[in-house]
């Protein structure tokens, strides 16, 4: 790979694009209690349904991408990287997991689900994310599994086009089975990594052979949007569409993050350097925007986009602020529990 790939203007558009996804993220976690229904107002989950199909697709894409501009053209050995995603995701996996129980039982008279905390609730924790505290731990520990994973992407680049092709092809394939129809419970989120590792092993193929500047345009970026609207509108939310749509949702967001990089290079400068920390914290702040300072105020109707808005604004910006003060501690590993680059 050529130097100029690696310049910080050629990859802006990479920290732009986490700092959209991340934004999308934060949204779905919106959660606002309309008394009249005794339900969310039916607005947040139209809005989240939008961008449903895409964003964490976009997350697994990036994921992909990064890991072949830092370790895989690097020729990183498999020890390397194990050693590296265990500080950086297995740390703050064990950490959410116990802050997540302990917090579940602190706020257990305030929380829409209540639970019985235990030494065994923490050990369950690790294995079952639907039914325990801070669910959106999910995605750590799927990443995980995919980095497991890494002698084989080395092994598919090393073989070049046909061997890439041909492992695309197999993960659509995989991707089409509903593998949680065979079990009760999803351990460790095992049953759905088939629906992420098409977008993982795209995101790969895309950086290495830098697919991404055919979308470079404002043209492809329109493009793309309307083709998304299109499918969204017209096509059954299902399978296969629903891959579909997730691929074109994916490149809509490449797209759009390039155009703002070209043209605004510090867009989303205040979070996209926060990313992970928000992801694992921005839940919390949100959540006590909810369930205490909205509900405490009863709800009013009035003023729903007001606290939707602070709910987003929220989830973004105190884990911000949160990490800022982490950073100023001088031991690394708790710096890493919370998702920080020691």
């Amino acid at each position: 790979m050529t130097k100029s790939i690696h310049t910080s203007a050629k990859i802006n558009w990479i920290s732009a694009l986490q700092g959209m996804a991340i934004v999308l993220v934060v949204m779905n976690h919106v959660r606002l209690y309309d008394a009249s229904i005794g339900d969310d107002y039916a607005f947040v989950h139209r809005i989240r349904d939008v961008f449903q199909p895409f964003f964490m697709a976009t997350f697994f894409f990036i994921s992909g991408m990064l890991l072949y501009y830092t370790r895989m053209s690097s020729e990183w050995r498999t020890f390397q990287l194990y050693k590296d995603k265990t500080a950086r995701l297995i740390v703050p996996l064990l950490f959410c997991t116990v802050l997540g129980c302990a917090s579940q039982a602190v706020f257990n008279g305030v929380v829409k689900h209540p639970k019985v905390i235990g030494i065994d609730t923490l050990l369950y924790a690790l294995l079952d994310y639907d039914t325990t505290p801070w669910p959106h731990r999910w995605y750590l520990v799927s990443l995980v599994w995919i980095m497991a994973l890494y002698p084989c992407y080395r092994y598919i680049s090393d073989r070049g086009v046909k061997a890439e092709v041909m492992a695309v092809a197999a993960t659509i394939a995989v991707y089409l089975v509903d593998f949680t129809d065979w079990v009760d419970t999803n351990w460790c989120y095992a049953f759905t990594l088939n629906k992420h590792l098409p977008f993982f092993l795209l995101g790969i193929i895309t950086y290495k052979y830098r697919l991404f500047r055919y979308l470079r345009s404002a043209l492809a970026m329109c493009t793309c949007w309307a083709a998304y609207c299109t499918m969204y509108m017209l096509t059954p939310h299902g399978e296969p569409w629903w891959l579909l749509m997730s691929v074109v949702g994916v490149m809509a967001m490449i797209s759009t993050s390039m155009i703002i990089a070209d043209r605004i290079p510090q867009a989303l400068s205040s979070i996209r350097n926060y990313v992970f920390p928000i992801y694992l914290f921005g839940i919390a702040f949100q959540a006590f925007v909810e369930l205490i300072l909205w509900r405490r105020l009863g709800c009013p109707s009035g003023y729903v986009y007001v606290f939707y808005v602070l709910n987003i604004l929220a989830g973004l910006y105190l884990p911000i602020l949160m990490s800022r003060v982490i950073e100023r501690i001088p031991y690394r590993w708790i710096r890493r529990c919370f998702g920080l680059n020691a």
